[in-house]
């Protein structure tokens, strides 16, 4: 009777202990969904942060008259030069494009009229014209892209109010990327300070591997980035293409957004390839590109991931999609080192595991107490 009401309680105390993990873990993701834009901006200040360190390092090295540079004064060097790349682009390489965006369409309807011209005179291609009606749809669609261009422009409130809203998110993390940047290594070393030595150690150990980690990601992809853009100029100005320094700058930005961002910035070109020379310099572009994506997404990337970042492609790959889906871009900028900070995580948790083993195995089995012998007569 006692050893049943022993069983009935224990089952009562496990059943309670579940519903409070459970409820427990409920409150969290309703906390995590309220919060979540401050998490998405606190996630971009750390990466930011880390990213920049390196450089910030580097500013701090100058010396004027023998003396450096106060860090205060290197991160604002630094953040000066990413204003004024951003700026860069803004003016010099999004400006024309949008320019030549707007000059072209008035024009698209005499495109489309030799684009017709040319298609009367083939004959394998009006059988498919008179199938699908490729032609008529094309001119509908040129007629009514004025227009549609006209509207967007009343838009602008709305687009607006969106980059109003970017504007103070992208201020929030720059505010707290420098104070991460000024402060957060001695801070770092100040907390794990109060830590036993072991647990220290193994801290520090941590971070610094998760630091390296970031920087090796950062400098992969602003590697890549600038192979395809100069490769991209050298290519559009064998095939004389206008806009050549413009669209290798805007290529080699898009390739930092993972998944689609080479691919967005290859079919960017191709329409301007397009009006350019048809279909020589499609043919060429395309088929260069489709070289140069393979290459890069099957061999280089992946190596040079696995040597910086130590992720193994198949888990890269899925670390941005499940990112992708949960924060969007910025989710999938953030996937791979996430992920590959987790698995620092799991690996110095089993070498933990692994110490506490060795450490208990090597512990002599207590003597069992000797009888004494009896004493002689």
């Amino acid at each position: 009777m006692e050893a049943a009401r022993i069983q009935g309680w224990a089952v009562v105390k496990v059943v309670a202990i579940t519903l409070l993990v459970i409820a427990i873990a409920v409150l969290l993701a309703l906390a995590v969904m309220e919060i979540r834009t401050t998490l998405r901006w606190a996630l971009a200040a750390i990466f930011l942060a880390l990213a920049l360190a390196p450089a910030v390092g580097l500013v701090e090295r100058v010396r004027i008259r023998g003396r450096a540079l106060p860090r205060w004064l290197a991160i604002l060097v630094v953040y000066v030069a990413f204003i004024a790349l951003f700026a860069f682009l803004l003016l010099h390489v999004i400006r024309p494009i949008i320019t030549e965006v707007e000059a072209l369409a008035p024009k698209l309807p005499g495109y489309v009229k030799d684009f017709e011209d040319w298609a009367n005179n083939n004959a394998q291609f009006q059988e498919l014209n008179q199938k699908f009606d490729i032609t008529q749809k094309l001119k509908s669609a040129a007629s009514d892209l004025p227009s549609e261009l006209g509207g967007a422009a009343g838009e602008a409130k709305t687009i607006t109010v969106s980059l109003l809203g970017n504007l103070v998110a992208a201020i929030t993390v720059l505010v707290i990327a420098f104070f991460l940047l000024i402060d957060g290594d001695r801070q770092f070393e100040r907390v794990t300070a109060r830590f036993t030595p072991s647990a220290r150690d193994r801290t520090r150990r941590i971070g610094d591997r998760i630091y390296r980690i970031i920087k090796g990601y950062v400098t992969v992809n602003l590697t890549l980035a600038a192979a395809v853009g100069v490769i991209t100029w050298l290519v559009l100005e064998l095939l004389g293409v206008d806009l050549a320094v413009p669209l290798a700058v805007l290529v080699a930005f898009l390739d930092l957004i993972p998944l689609i961002g080479l691919t967005l910035g290859g079919l960017l070109v191709a329409i301007v390839a397009i009006f350019h020379d048809f279909p020589i310099a499609l043919i060429v572009w395309g088929v260069f590109f489709l070289i140069y994506q393979q290459l890069q997404d099957r061999v280089i990337q992946p190596l040079m991931y696995k040597n910086a970042v130590q992720i193994h492609p198949v888990i890269a790959i899925i670390a941005i999609l499940v990112g992708a889906q949960l924060l969007g871009i910025l989710g999938a900028l953030l996937a791979i080192p996430i992920a590959a900070s987790l698995g620092v995580l799991i690996d110095e948790a089993a070498r933990y595991q692994r110490e506490h083993a060795d450490t208990a195995d090597a512990k002599p089995e207590p003597v069992s107490g000797a009888q004494p012998e009896p004493a002689g007569d």
